[in-house]
Formats: structure tokens, C-alpha cells, sequence
């Protein structure tokens, strides 16, 4: 068998360097490139050790975990023990778990049974195969790929949690619970009394609300039809709230005053004492993940609960 050791080395470097890049996205770190690089090209040192007189050191655990440490201490530098370790113990999950689905494809297209006689064994093809190699040299840049976005991904589906709260919201005898998403680009007011409005999809839940209540969500508002709308179940509490979406003219959302505003994160909980709801029939998150939009000025009101 020819190794070209060369190519062992750059090999190993690239994915070395994908491992410590995996490692800084979960760990939400931004890591110079340069950092990224150094760090892999301080693990493939330890592939030379084997073509060397010193290829018994290369066998040996602690020189491993010694090499690894080196590696996370170059990319992610040191700056308490406890964050280091969180950055050793992730690079070793990510590894170990990268190495058993490369380890399970790779045997997935080049695992063999034989069968000679009555003798029955296993056979792999051989490490210069050019199927491994096509697979080494066509799934790096893939899983580079692949993983930038999954990562990515993974990115918004966090920061999008952290901004998800629990909403309850009551308007006389109508008891609403969902979740809602504080949205910071939410400056829908009030325009009279500067109230701010948070808008809810009751997509899900019609049969909560009032029938005229929602044929006045069917149709479009205007001058000509608010007079009937006063004169619904929850005439009384109606605003009539004007806003404008980017491409579109000024259109009309019709708010109620609710009887309170109820919102809820972790340990934290606060009642909303000035707010309007707008409704709508539209969806407004298109995998289901809230069904509210709530203002930012709406979630300063969540303080910690006393747990004394």
C-alpha cells in the first residue's frame, strides 16, 4: 500500500480545522480564521510523529489529549479554567461525534461480505481505494457546506427562542393563551393615545371569538363599514389602528382594548397594563412557533418572581 503523506496531512488539517470551526458555532464564539487554522495545523503535527522514530509517543493517550488541549488553547485562547473546559468538552463531542458518522457512511459503501468455503469473514477495501478518497475529497467541502447552514440554522432557532414568551390575554368573557415573539421592529402605536398594539393571529382559535367579531376580521375595514363594527360585541373596546407594510397603501387593523395582558418568560412574569391587541386571520409565523407579535415595550413589564 502507498501512503502519500502529504495528502494524510492535508486531510487531516482540513478536518481539524472543521471540527474547531463546528466547535467556536456551538460554543457561539467568533474565532478568527487564522486561529481556526493554526489550531488544525498544531493537530496534524501529531500525524508526523508516526512516520518518525517517535511513532510510539504518536500511540500514546496523554500525548493525544495533550495535542487536543494545544489545539483549543490556540483557537480559543485561556481565560478561566471553566471556559476552556467547555470548549475541550464540546471539540471532543463534536469530534467523536463527527468520527462515528463518517466512520458509519464510509462503511455503509465499502463494507464487504465474503464467503469462502465454509470459512465466513469481513473484508473493507483497502485505504487507497479511490471510493474513500472520492468520499474524503467530495464530502469535505460538502459537510463544510452542509454545516454552515444547519449551524446557521440552529443560530436563528435559539435566538428566536430567547425571544419567545408565553402570552395570556383576556378581553370580558374571552380567555386567550399562546406563545409570542417579542419583535423589536414592532413599533405598531396607538396613534391617539400612544398605546402600543401587539398583533395576534386567532387563525387557530376562531371558535374562541365572537362570530361578528370575526366577520369584521373578513372584511376590510374602512370609513364606510366602521360604523357596524362599533356596534359588535366588542364594539366598545374597538380601536382603529392605521399602519403601513412596504409596498402597500396605508391599510387599517382593527385592536380592543383587553382586560389584561398577561406575559410569561422562565422565572419571569409581568401583566401589560397599557396595550391593545390587533387581530388578524393571518398567520404570522409560517412554522407555527408563535402566534404573537409583541411589542418590546409590552416586554418590559417581566420582572423576576419572588421565589423567597
Amino acid at each position: 500500500m502507498v501512503a502519500y503523506i502529504d495528502l494524510i496531512i492535508l486531510l487531516n488539517w482540513c478536518f481539524d480545522c472543521l471540527l474547531l470551526y463546528w466547535t467556536s458555532i456551538l460554543l457561539k464564539r467568533k474565532i478568527a480564521f487564522r486561529r481556526i487554522v493554526l489550531g488544525g495545523a498544531i493537530g496534524s503535527v501529531l500525524i508526523l510523529f508516526f512516520f518518525s522514530p517517535f511513532y510510539n509517543l504518536a500511540n500514546s493517550v496523554l500525548i493525544k489529549i495533550f495535542f487536543s488541549l494545544f489545539m483549543i488553547f490556540a483557537t480559543f485562547g485561556f481565560y478561566r479554567l471553566k471556559t476552556f473546559l467547555k470548549a475541550s468538552a464540546m471539540f471532543y463531542f463534536i469530534t467523536f461525534l463527527t468520527g462515528g458518522i463518517l466512520l458509519g457512511v464510509h462503511f455503509l459503501f465499502s463494507f464487504k461480505f465474503l464467503a469462502a468455503d465454509t470459512n465466513l469473514f469481513f473484508a473493507t477495501k483497502s485505504y487507497g481505494d479511490p471510493v474513500s478518497w472520492l468520499f474524503v475529497v467530495g464530502g469535505f467541502p460538502t459537510a463544510w457546506m452542509y454545516s454552515k447552514r444547519i449551524f446557521g440554522e440552529m443560530e436563528m432557532t435559539n435566538l428566536l427562542h430567547d425571544g419567545i414568551v408565553n402570552v395570556e390575554i383576556k378581553i370580558k368573557d374571552c380567555f386567550l393563551s399562546c406563545a409570542g415573539l417579542i419583535d423589536t421592529g414592532n413599533q405598531l402605536y396607538e396613534p391617539i393615545t400612544n398605546t402600543p398594539v401587539m398583533i395576534l393571529s386567532v387563525a387557530q382559535c376562531q371558535e374562541r371569538i365572537p362570530k361578528d367579531v370575526l366577520e369584521l376580521l373578513q372584511e376590510n375595514i374602512s370609513s364606510t363599514n366602521i360604523s357596524k363594527s362599533i356596534h359588535s360585541s366588542w364594539g366598545e373596546r374597538m380601536h382603529i389602528i392605521p399602519y403601513k407594510v412596504l409596498g402597500v397603501e396605508q391599510q387599517l387593523l382593527i385592536a380592543f382594548r383587553p382586560d389584561w395582558i398577561q406575559l410569561s418568560l422562565g422565572d419571569k412574569r409581568g401583566r401589560v397594563h397599557k396595550g391593545l391587541v390587533a387581530l388578524t386571520l393571518q398567520t404570522v409565523s409560517h412554522d407555527g412557533a408563535y402566534n404573537c407579535i409583541v411589542h418590546p415595550h409590552m416586554a418590559s413589564s417581566l420582572q423576576a418572581r419572588d421565589v423567597s
